[in-house]
């Protein structure tokens, strides 16, 4: 371009005004680029779309509520209505002068109240002051009572007139109302029968597409006014974020995409305007949850304050779910927040936020479940974690193994123990995928025999109660095992943890135990499980010596071949070895090299079984002689859920995104020790965890509960309330799940896993969770401490655990929160009935009631699963009112009962006594039914509660 420069200038001006344009136009551009961006929104496009829905849904909605209305009945009151609206317009010269009237009335009425209003108001103000001047002997006193007369005298007149003009106007509205009263009344049962047809028009006329909405509100610079499309944000008064140690109010935007999150009625629509499940519970403005308390990231994690799908860091529950997303959302694994959603089959973890150390939580099923899939599979014995403190080790005692086991099943179970029995939780501690090389096969038996030769030497004495015991049918002994309730803690059968649960595996596995142990130990053991283990969780069945004869003879039976082979046979060389890289990890080379020499053969393999017991950890689940005040070996796991990814070491492991710590916790639950993968490292060096073999649902549980550990950021306020009854049921609910209790009964919805094995649920232990309601609080005491035989009948039988009165309270005042019969201990005072005490037993004999429940003896004529507990216990075990509860409602109290229900038109009855009174015949029953004596009772006379004490 020829230089073109004006006076005066040191620069082009046709190519400055070229740049200029260049520059304006690319602004321009970039401005509509800009608005243009902000108009086509990802979430403005979703409510856009919702806008659509929420029409047709609505509308359906309508045609719904028009359908539901009963046209037959609507015609007639419409019918009915015009004719009393035609008697009002022949009437209507009538009704004109009858207003006229009424409203030439109104301003004489007002002024009336008004002048006696003030009227009163002088009077109170004098007769106060007559009051004080004669209170205080005052000379005027007199005086002032002569005018306070004269002040009531007028304001009884002003009130005797505003009354008149009010009866006045009173006797016009009358007349009006008979010409009108009826026009009135059929409109009103109209409007009525068409609230929600016209709720459902006034919404559908808001929800209307139109031009103003589309064109104008919502337009591209138009839509900062009043926009149909807006972020819907909520903050959370007592929800806080960490963020960077700041604590900050919550702020969740995910609203804005989940319109219809709290809304009734798009359960069947898919996300994003699916209602969320459980409204009773979650976000329902009557929860326990609202939304504008809790929000969604609290328990989803993930940005709330984002509104985009990729960064509010949604995460996929399946692999296929994680496709869908990429193709249609371009998601990728969320690397900018820390936090990012819990899959929707872990969001349970998030209880434990609010619900610090609770096991079981109520509409938590799966984190129940993975707490105790947690508990049995003893995570919290290596690892401390918070919530799960001084619990007992996971594992038999080791202590007195030698009357017990012998060396070579010892051996040929630690090297395999679910080639032994498939159900074990026992893990696998050598041969993993660090240590399953033929070069690793010397080691590994070297550390087995080691650990082995050092149990056996610091074996204590033991010596069975019963020396040469009898033995037993075993067929006889299968029937009692499968029938008492043993299965209820043990399997049998069943080929995997999984299929058996982790209720039934509370207790050792009985698969293969005739290879294990001796005849005499299972007598032994049987009979009086804490003569071997006084801190045993196992109770006493009360078998008779025949009884545990035949189950001993029987679990003898249990033999299967199983286990693996020796793979080498070291040497004592290897020994040497293995013992010297041990001493070599705490001293210098040439020290280690000294000490080791100044041992014999024997000392230095029972030397290297100390130092194996203390590496890999064996203490943490059994009580070994030489570590009863060892700490345990394993990383703190009471934060893992909050634990950045970034302080996770995924080493060479490339085929799981680096990003994502629930992978990394998955992978380390398949298989612990792949992080060694690709290393070099010596014997000493590698990874240690053992190997559970956990099934993939196990590996699922497992997750939600490290997912469960979080640090403890939130405020007092975000906690449920603290109550002596909310610690009651806190604490009641650790010990009946630790305590297995669940394993048979159906408590607060969980547990009852035993009674899947039994035929007819009603042979079956029974439900417990109104037991605080139903049974006087000291029968219960007395009963937990000795159990008697409610149910003769039935082959499962309740156990006598051996629980303290700490715990044993503990269960009592957990029934009485759940309950909410939270009271001392009393038992009811039985006086005779001073009316009627023959309609009770009559109506007794009426109802049949003896045809199911037993009167001392068992009725022959009836099926077992119709028959009911002893009435001559009711007066010692059962609450009086409950009684009446119970024959009131029988279903509500216990679902699926065949106790049938006598009143089903409360409170009128069927029957005559007592005038048809059904509460009156309810209370006489009662009555009678605690005039009977002679049932069984757990209560100890007071001649031996006086020798026991």
């Amino acid at each position: 371009m020829a230089e073109k420069k004006g006076v005066g200038h040191a620069y082009n001006v046709d190519f400055l005004n070229v740049v200029f344009a260049a520059s304006s136009i690319f602004l321009f551009l970039s401005v509509i680029w800009m608005v243009w961006d902000d108009y086509d929104r990802e979430w403005k496009s979703t409510q856009r779309s919702f806008s659509e829905l929420e029409y047709q849904v609505t509308q359906a909605n309508l045609e719904r509520a028009t359908r539901e209305v009963d046209q037959a009945k609507l015609t007639q009151l419409q019918s009915s209505l015009a004719a009393a609206q035609k008697n009002v317009e022949g009437n209507q010269a009538k009704v004109d002068e009858l207003r006229g009237q009424m409203a030439a009335l109104e301003p004489r009425l007002a002024r009336e109240s008004q002048d006696y209003q003030f009227a009163k108001a002088t009077y109170d103000q004098d007769r106060y002051d007559f009051e004080a001047s004669r209170a205080a002997g005052a000379s005027n006193a007199e005086r002032k009572g002569e005018a306070v007369k004269g002040l009531q005298q007028r304001m009884s007149e002003l009130q005797l007139t505003m009354e008149k003009t009010t009866a006045e106007r009173n006797a016009f509205q009358q007349q009006l109302d008979q010409i009108m009263g009826e026009s009135g009344k059929l409109q009103g049962q109209i409007t009525e029968m068409q609230q929600e047809q016209g709720r459902l028009g006034k919404r559908l006329r808001v929800l209307e597409p139109s031009v103003l909405k589309a064109y104008f509100r919502d337009a591209p610079l138009l839509d900062f006014m009043a926009p149909t499309l807006k972020v819907q944000q909520v903050i959370l008064p007592n929800i806080v974020d960490d963020v960077n140690f700041v604590k900050v109010a919550k702020m969740d935007r995910c609203q804005t995409c989940h319109l219809a999150i709290d809304r009734v009625g798009y359960e069947k629509y898919p996300q994003p305007f699916r209602t969320h499940p459980k409204l009773d519970v979650y976000l329902g403005s009557n929860s326990k949850h609202p939304l504008d308390q809790v929000g969604c990231t609290v328990c989803h994690e993930g940005m709330g304050q984002s509104v985009s799908f990729r960064d509010a860091s949604h995460a996929p529950s399946t692999p296929e779910q994680a496709h869908e997303w990429e193709e249609k959302y371009h998601w990728e694994e969320p690397h900018l927040w820390d936090y990012p959603m819990l899959p929707l089959n872990m969001t349970e973890a998030s209880c434990a936020k609010c619900h610090k150390q609770e096991v079981f939580i109520p509409n938590a099923e799966k984190l129940a479940v993975a707490y105790s899939t947690y508990e049995r599979a003893g995570c919290y014995a290596c690892h401390k974690t918070r919530g799960f403190e001084n619990l007992r080790k996971p594992g038999p005692t080791l202590t007195h193994i030698g009357s017990k086991l012998s060396e070579d099943w010892v051996k040929n179970w630690i090297r395999n123990p679910k080639a032994v029995k498939p159900t074990t939780w026992m893990p696998r501690v050598w041969y993993n995928s660090n240590s399953n090389s033929p070069e690793d096969a010397v080691r590994n038996e070297v550390e087995i025999n080691a650990t082995v030769a050092y149990l056996f030497a610091n074996d204590t004495d033991f010596k069975p109660q019963t020396a040469n015991p009898p033995r037993g049918d075993a067929t006889r002994g299968e029937q009692i095992v499968k029938s008492i309730g043993c299965l209820g803690c043990h399997v049998l059968d069943e080929k995997t943890r999984v299929e058996a649960g982790p209720h039934r595996t509370f207790g050792q596995p009985l698969q293969n135990i005739g290879n294990k142990t001796s005849y005499e130990w299972l007598f032994d053991w049987v009979r009086d499980p804490k003569h071997y283990n006084p801190a045993t969780y196992m109770p006493d069945l009360r078998l008779t010596d025949a009884q545990v004869a035949d189950v001993a003879t029987f679990l003898t039976t249990l033999k299967q071949a199983g286990g693996d082979a020796a793979k080498a046979t070291p040497d004592q060389a290897a020994l040497d070895q293995a013992l010297l890289d041990y001493f070599r990890s705490v001293m210098p080379f040439e020290q280690a090299k000294a000490e080791v020499s100044k041992l014999d053969a024997s000392a230095k393999q029972l030397e290297l079984g100390r130092r194996v017991i203390a590496r890999y950890g064996c203490f943490s689940c059994h009580e070994i002689k030489g570590f009863e005040t060892t700490q345990p070996i394993g990383t703190e796991l009471s934060e893992a859920g909050s634990k950045l990814v970034s302080r996770l070491d995924f080493a060479f492991v490339h085929d799981i995104p680096h990003s994502s710590k629930i992978a990394w916790y998955r992978t380390k639950l398949h298989d612990p020790r792949i992080y060694d993968e690709g290393r070099i490292l010596q014997p000493l060096e590698k990874l240690r965890m053992p190997n559970f073999e956990f099934a993939d649902e196990e590996i699922q549980r497992l997750l939600t509960a490290i997912m469960s550990f979080q640090r403890e950021i939130q405020p007092a306020q975000a906690m449920p309330a603290r109550t002596a009854r909310r610690d009651f049921i806190v604490q009641g609910r650790n010990l009946v799940s630790r305590r297995n209790c669940i394993g048979c009964h159906i408590i607060e919805g969980n547990g009852g896993d035993f009674l899947k094995l039994v035929k007819e649920p009603t042979l079956g232990p029974p439900m417990l969770t109104p037991e605080g309601a139903r049974v006087q609080h000291d029968w219960l005491y007395a009963f937990l401490k000795g159990p008697i035989t409610i149910r003769p009948w039935i082959d499962v039988r309740m156990p006598t655990f051996g629980l303290n009165d700490q715990n044993l309270n503990g269960v009592i005042q957990y029934f009485g929160a759940v309950s909410d019969r939270l009271e001392a201990f009393r038992t009811p005072t039985v006086v005779p009935a001073s009316q009627n005490p023959g309609v009770g037993k009559e109506l007794f004999e009426l109802l049949k009631c003896q045809q199911c429940h037993v009167l001392g003896a068992i009725p022959k004529d009836q099926p077992t699963s119709n028959l009911a507990p002893d009435l001559r216990m009711s007066s010692d075990r059962l609450q009086p009112d409950w009684i009446l509860d119970w024959l009131r409602e029988p279903s509500r109290i216990l679902p699926g009962t065949r106790m049938p229900a006598f009143w089903p038109e409360h409170p009128k009855s069927f029957y005559p006594q007592l005038g048809g009174d059904a509460e009156a015949q309810m209370r006489v029953i009662r009555d009678h039914l605690m005039t009977l004596r002679g049932g069984p009772t757990p209560r100890q006379p007071a001649a031996q509660q006086r020798a026991a004490n």
